[in-house]
């Protein structure tokens, strides 16, 4: 069933509220000077849209992982935004930005060398700001960096930390071949008339199979000048308009096994649920501090300030750089203008389950070895709530989480060991915080049941056979922001899963299963299973199926 988000929003869009966007150092959020034409933003069951999420990468344990991008706009280019975070807490371990020609497909090869950080490399000729190296661990420029994550992980738990998780890409904004306004002066489209060549587009365009990416062309993309509307458009940026779709792949190289899948796309909408055209949400990929208020433009609670009386946060958790933005809850559309945590809440509400299906296989020592991982990847939730590691309150510095209550501010404190909230719209009002041990650090936890039936309906309980049907649900811990389920106690793990997963004891070797998060949870993920035959090493992936 597709989910329109535009519920909560209609009202406020109806009620003609507008949202010019903010002139500041080389950034810009807001409207073009032609109103977008989406009024919402929904999940794209055709996995086509504005922004994309892969549920899970990894480099654990001998995997790897490959990524695309494809921009199937013909005519217009696109500054996508690629951010990966990790399996505990969403911590960003590295972003950078992808300028993409029309027709034009990006491929990333995430990989690690022994106890050395995960990097990327690419092959493709592409844009990308910073560029990619085609090979080699290069600080800076393609290595993920481990500061955002718990300063009290071990070695191998920073490794860990950045070794696994989810990506998530937005389209910032369109990348026209000729300039929507005036050109921007002092950059490649200074004196350019609106309706001319858009410099930044001749850059990024493919022309004998490689773009230019000059530096002179696209060097005012990361400097400090201030943006109106007209001036983002004539520097060489308009209205996105979605397009993008893209598939993943983790493998293992020493077993020769493959799962894959197609990025989870969402997408605006027109009133008509047509593909629409958003705000331009674009900001520079540098390290500078934004020097302003974020509120506007993130629900992330680490990045956001609160300045009510007596509040923990009249100042940002974590300074805001340039480069923490866009992010997947930077409002696309007029009805969610300016308040990020409704565009949030409704992002949310488009990939909700309450419960989600699978298969699995749990017989490592079969005749045909075989062994079923689920990947339960939630890409919203840190838009409402997040772990902050080293917070102070009443002289004691102490890891919490941090949620944004209802939705809305005043944010919302969990000191270790207290809680669960009672927030009222909050969905993840029942984490709670777990430190783990120095190799995974602290983590946001909630209970999960989870039952399983075997192929012929029954259920093996201790004191002998029970009838069919029926199962009897097992409740457990459910730790991270993207968590593995391993299916069968005497299982290992098919992708190499450390940092966040746990082991499922199953009603025999074969049959399905349903996760239930005790909450409307909003998920995405699949079960990746391996059979290993005389013929060859397979890997079989499946999508979590719902029905809601």
């Amino acid at each position: 069933m597709k989910k329109s988000i535009l519920a909560l929003g209609a009202a406020v869009a109806l009620g003609g509220l507008g949202f010019a966007g903010v002139a500041q150092a080389g950034y810009y959020f807001g409207a073009g000077t032609t109103p977008p034409t989406g009024v919402d933003v929904a999940y794209a069951p055709g996995s086509v849209g504005h922004y994309l999420f892969t549920p899970y990468y990894s480099v654990q344990n001998g995997n790897g992982t490959i990524i695309n991008i494809t921009n199937t706009d013909a005519n217009n280019g696109k500054a996508v935004k690629v951010r990966f975070r990790g399996a505990a807490n969403s911590d960003d371990v590295f972003d950078f930005t992808v300028l993409l020609s029309p027709g034009d497909v990006w491929t990333g090869d995430i990989r690690r060398d022994g106890d050395s950080a995960p990097y990327i490399i690419t092959q493709d000729k592409s844009c990308t700001l910073p560029q990619i190296p085609a090979s080699g661990a290069m600080p800076g420029l393609n290595v993920f960096n481990e500061q955002n994550l718990d300063p009290a992980l071990s070695a191998a738990g920073k490794l860990n930390g950045m070794s696994e998780g989810y990506i998530e890409y937005f389209n910032m904004a369109d990348i026209p071949p000729k300039l929507v306004s005036d050109g921007l002066a002092g950059t490649i489209n200074d004196g350019v008339k609106a309706g001319g060549a858009n410099g930044v587009y001749a850059a990024i365009k493919h022309k004998s199979g490689v773009p230019t990416c000059a530096t002179a062309s696209l060097s005012h993309l990361w400097d400090t000048s201030a943006w109106t509307a007209a001036q983002a458009e004539g520097a060489g940026l308009a209205a996105p308009t979605g397009g993008l779709m893209g598939g993943w792949g983790v493998f293992n190289r020493a077993e020769l096994a493959v799962f894959s899948g197609n990025h989870t796309a969402v997408r605006v909408n027109t009133a008509t649920n047509l593909n629409g055209s958003g705000h331009i949400a674009f900001s520079p990929q540098i390290d500078t501090p934004t020097g302003t208020s974020v509120n506007a433009w993130t629900a992330d609670p680490l990045l956001r300030n609160d300045p009510t009386a007596g509040s923990l946060f009249n100042t940002a958790y974590k300074a805001p750089l340039w480069f923490d933005l866009p992010d997947m809850s930077t409002p696309l559309v007029p009805a969610y203008a300016g308040d990020p945590k409704l565009q949030a809440s409704q992002l949310s509400w488009a990939i909700t389950h309450q419960v989600v299906f699978n298969d699995y296989v749990a017989d490592p020592t079969g005749a045909v070895p075989a062994t079923t991982d689920w990947v339960i990847s939630q890409p919203t939730r840190r838009y409402h709530s997040a772990v902050a590691y080293e917070l102070t309150v009443g002289g004691v510095t102490a890891p919490a989480i941090v949620a944004n209550d209802d939705m809305a501010n005043p944010s919302t404190l969990i000191l270790s060991g207290v809680g669960p909230l009672t927030l009222a719209n909050n969905r993840y009002a029942g984490l709670f915080l777990k430190k783990l041990g120095a190799d995974k650090g602290a983590q946001s936890c909630f209970n999960r049941s989870i039952s399983t039936t075997d192929r012929e309906e029954f259920q093996v309980a201790a004191g002998g056979p029970v009838a069919s049907p029926g199962t009897a649900p097992q409740k457990d811990l459910a730790c991270g922001e993207v968590f593995t389920l391993t299916m069968g106690t005497g299982s290992t793990s098919v992708l190499g899963a450390t940092i966040t997963n746990s082991t499922v004891a199953t009603n025999g070797t074969q049959g399905w299963a349903s996760l239930n998060t005790d909450f409307n949870s909003p998920v995405v993920g699949y079960s990746a299973t391996s059979l290993k035959a005389s013929t060859g090493n397979f890997g079989v992936t499946t999508p979590h199926r719902s029905n809601d």
